[in-house]
């Protein structure tokens, strides 16, 4: 049996295997990470879904690194990728090792998702969302929609 006449070499085989439980170890520290949902990165990260998804692929954190969700951590975009998912906003694939997220792909934008994006996109109206929800302080991502649809239907009637 050719296993058998293998040589062993235990030495090099525990230090390889010490480097690699380092590197696990490594890996699966515990990062602080802000549990609050930030509304900007939420509007930054599905605007780089719709700008950047190609139908039949995926997105991988490193491409939100790489767009308009670039000034957020990339903890604060996995975190909001994970939460958007939650919601039903996107559609994605959140692989976890170890109570953490391991892997996190984004499919596409939900129809709830494109119903969001459509009253948040503008930054006029954006703007003027904030304002209002700051009014109030901590407010829901439906409770964002109704206050930009709110905005918007505010703007229609001027004109």
């Amino acid at each position: 049996m050719p296993f058998l006449c293998m040589r062993f070499n235990p030495p090099s085989a525990i230090i390889t295997v010490s480097r690699y439980l380092r590197y696990l170890l490594s890996f699966m520290e515990r990062r602080k990470v802000d549990l609050k949902l930030n509304e900007e990165c939420v509007r930054a990260v599905l605007l780089d879904v719709e700008n950047e998804y190609q139908f039949g692929s995926f997105l991988h954190l490193k491409d939100f690194e790489e767009s308009q969700a670039s000034k957020f951590s990339k903890e604060e975009i996995e975190y909001t990728i994970i939460r958007l998912e939650e919601a039903g906003f996107i559609i994605a694939t959140i692989d976890w090792v170890n109570a953490r997220p391991f892997c996190v792909s984004v499919g596409s934008l939900t129809w709830k998702g494109h119903e969001f994006l459509d009253n948040v996109r503008e930054s006029k109206v954006w703007n003027e969302t904030k304002v209002v929800a700051s009014k109030v302080g901590s407010v829901s991502l439906s409770m964002l929609a109704t206050i930009a649809s709110s905005v918007i239907t505010k703007y229609l009637e001027l004109n």
